[in-house]
């Protein structure tokens, strides 16, 4: 008989970057797709065929073009962890070959970005190139001049004029050049305008005098691209009770509570409350020692007796971001009928206001020298290529394993975690998912993540043993495999008659001097870092924030779907939003798993966006497996319970969800593992 329950939720969201170009072999005149035939003819999506694409994800899509006599393209399409292979082995894949057709490289880049269609949220448009020489190939035809420039001083001029005045998609481009000056470039003011006239500014263009400080320049560049695409915003959750029309200003400076003092506030957001049938709205918002672009939502989310609003894009005049420690000081106000300022003694900034970060689109063309005159370097330049790739990754981390796509928040996220923040406290700390369930092999005593989200062993942890050569993803409480000074505390313990004798003695959570009973803890993570001490289990008391959280955008905390195939329970970050996929049935305890039905396809649109999924895993009792497909059983580091034979576990099935059931130790139960954000 499967247990009861309670409820469970959550939400939050994205990250963003773009390039263009498509992979081509200029020594197979056969190939259309080749340097010669094709280099140029590539349409928005890459395809050749001048289309443009219709984007719905925010995210890094890059495009590669490299270049000597003929030009080396890879296609714009989704930077992320799954990805990053084919943007490195394209790069590992270029040749040197005679000739430098950088003005044509550059033209084929800009024409690549103008013609690519608009992702969502897009704030940068970016064009990096490396060069070691002179152009010496543009001029040859109407291929490589499309534009019949008549002098290569000509061209480069109206380069420069369509980076410097041009746009794509309203925005303006952003362009980076790094030189390293070869052997053969005598010509230096050549060299020098030729940096200056193909970045955006004069401070863009950077001579280096060797790779390692190119090496240096393509991270510094890559980091900066993300930088400037991430936003914030605020979310406020309003106490009832206000008249229409009532006057209300939230202040962010170290002011007191005084009237004079909000009235002399330099950092505030004003408004206007309205109440309607339909609900509430804030109206007449200005802004004051905020930059230009900031937004709020039209009208309130309802959220117990409060109602919740977030203000968007909110950056500084100095340029920083809106954070949580500008939370400290957060006071409201509003206007009394004799047109003083009155505090609002029942807003508590901590528990009503969260600060969650984005990170919005941006494209980027990256347009590298394969020219015989870098030599011995080439290599040391596709080295330097890849750790711009390597760096866009792990900035945006847009990955479905191994980094997540829009969760935002840090710039970091760490491998093996879903990039989607999840609030676990009135403190406001976040957290990271792990990629999939914790998986173990006794033979080797190798632990991981399971590759997907909705993975799982199922019928086969019947085998576990000691010796099992398989993996195993079902285990008793506290059985880390760090011996505790209990009977049972390695992972493939099974005895459910002593459920006293699992994981540490008696009233003892698995934190502090027994932390090591926790799996996340005590091991190293293959696909997760491979280092212990990276990773642990919640709490069942942040499981219940989790579940419960104000600090969501929209509200939705979890929702039950089957995935792919496999029945589960969808956890959803703190910045996640309705317009990203229409979910039915949230937070709703009673809800089926058909409330919901995601394709495999729709669920990597999902997962960009941060979205967990504990897949309906079963438990195991002694060597039975049960419940396999039905219900979800999993373990918090909490104990509960008598005589220390129970701890706390999340359960959900079709029938219900409970964030604290009590269990009995010896059960085998699933381990979804978080790492902490900030």
């Amino acid at each position: 008989m499967q247990k009861f329950m309670k409820a469970i939720a959550a939400i939050m969201l994205t990250v963003a970057v773009v390039c263009a170009a498509g992979c081509t072999k200029p020594d197979d005149p056969n190939d259309p797709n080749n340097g010669e035939n094709g280099g140029n003819n590539g349409g928005g999506n890459g395809s050749g065929n001048g289309e443009t694409p219709t984007l719905s994800t925010e995210g890094i899509y890059l495009g590669i073009i490299g270049f000597n006599q003929h030009l080396y393209e890879k296609e714009i399409s989704l930077l992320n962890e799954s990805t990053k292979s084919s943007f490195i082995s394209h790069i590992d894949g270029l040749q040197m070959k005679d000739g430098t057709g950088l003005y044509w490289a550059d033209n084929t880049a800009l024409m690549r970005l103008q013609s690519f269609g608009e992702p969502p949220k897009l704030t940068n448009v970016a064009l990096v190139t490396f060069t070691d020489g002179l152009d010496n190939v543009s001029l040859d035809d109407n291929e490589t001049n499309p534009d019949n420039y008549p002098t290569k001083e000509a061209y480069l001029e109206g380069l420069c004029n369509k980076i410097r005045q041009g746009a794509v998609h309203d925005k303006d481009i952003t362009a980076y050049t790094i030189g390293l000056r070869g052997n053969d470039v005598s010509d230096l003011d050549e060299f020098h305008a030729n940096l200056k006239k193909l970045a955006s500014k004069d401070s863009n263009a950077y001579e280096v005098s060797d790779m390692n400080q190119a090496l240096q320049k393509f991270t510094e560049i890559a980091e900066s691209l993300h930088s400037v695409t991430m936003t914030a915003s605020l979310t406020l959750l309003i106490p009832p009770g206000y008249n229409d029309g009532q006057i209300c200003r939230f202040t962010f400076d170290n002011i007191s509570s005084s009237s004079t003092a909000a009235e002399n506030s330099t950092s505030y957001i004003e408004c206007t409350y309205k109440r309607t049938e339909n609900g509430r709205r804030l109206e007449n918002i200005t802004y004051h020692g905020w930059q230009t672009g900031a937004s709020a939502v039209s009208s309130f989310e309802k959220v117990d007796r409060y109602y919740k609003v977030a203000f968007e894009n909110l950056t500084k005049e100095n340029g920083d971001l809106v954070s949580n420690d500008d939370k400290r000081y957060l006071q409201l106000f509003y206007k009394t009928s004799s047109g003083e300022w009155q505090k609002d003694s029942e807003f508590k900034p901590d528990t009503f206001s969260d600060v969650i970060e984005e990170q919005s689109s941006a494209l980027i063309m990256l347009v590298l020298d394969c020219t015989t005159s870098l030599g011995s370097e080439f290599s040391s330049l596709k080295n330097a290529a890849k750790r711009f790739v390597e760096t866009l990754v792990s900035s945006n981390n847009g990955g479905s394993n191994g980094g997540g796509g829009n969760g935002g928040g840090s710039n970091n996220v760490p491998t093996g975690a879903i990039n989607g923040l999840f609030t676990i406290n009135e403190r406001g700390d976040k957290v990271y998912f792990s990629q999939g369930n914790l998986q173990y092999r006794a033979s080797n005593n190798t632990w991981q993540f399971a590759t997907n989200q909705y993975d799982y062993i199922g019928d086969n942890n019947s085998n576990i043993s000691q010796n099992y050569n398989g993996w195993i993803d079902l285990f008793g409480w506290g059985t880390s495999g760090w011996n505790c000074g209990n009977t049972y505390y390695r992972p493939w313990d099974t005895d459910i008659s002593n459920p006293d004798l699992y994981g540490p003695h008696g009233n003892n959570n698995l934190i502090g001097s027994y932390a090591n009973s926790d799996w996340g803890v005590y091991n190293a993570v293959a696909n997760g870092s491979n280092m212990s001490n990276q990773w642990r289990t919640l709490t069942y008391i942040e499981w219940e924030h989790i579940f419960y959280r104000r600090s969501t955008i929209s509200g939705i905390r979890y929702a039950k779907a089957k995935v792919n195939g496999v029945n589960g329970l969808l956890v959803l970050p703190d910045g996640w939003k309705t317009s990203y996929y229409s979910l039915s049935s949230t937070n709703s305890d009673s809800a089926s798993y058909s409330s919901n039905t995601i394709s495999a396809s729709q669920w990597s649109t999902l997962e960009q966006h941060g979205v967990v999924f504990l897949p309906a895993s079963g438990e195991r009792y002694e060597t039975l497996v049960r419940f396999v497909g039905s219900s979800g059983h999993y373990w918090s580091a909490s104990y509960g319970g008598y005589f220390g034979q129970q701890a706390h576990a999340v359960y959900f099935g079709d029938e219900g969800t409970n964030y604290g059931i009590l269990d009995n130790r010896g059960e085998g139960h699933s381990v979804r593992l978080v790492c902490p954000a900030n």
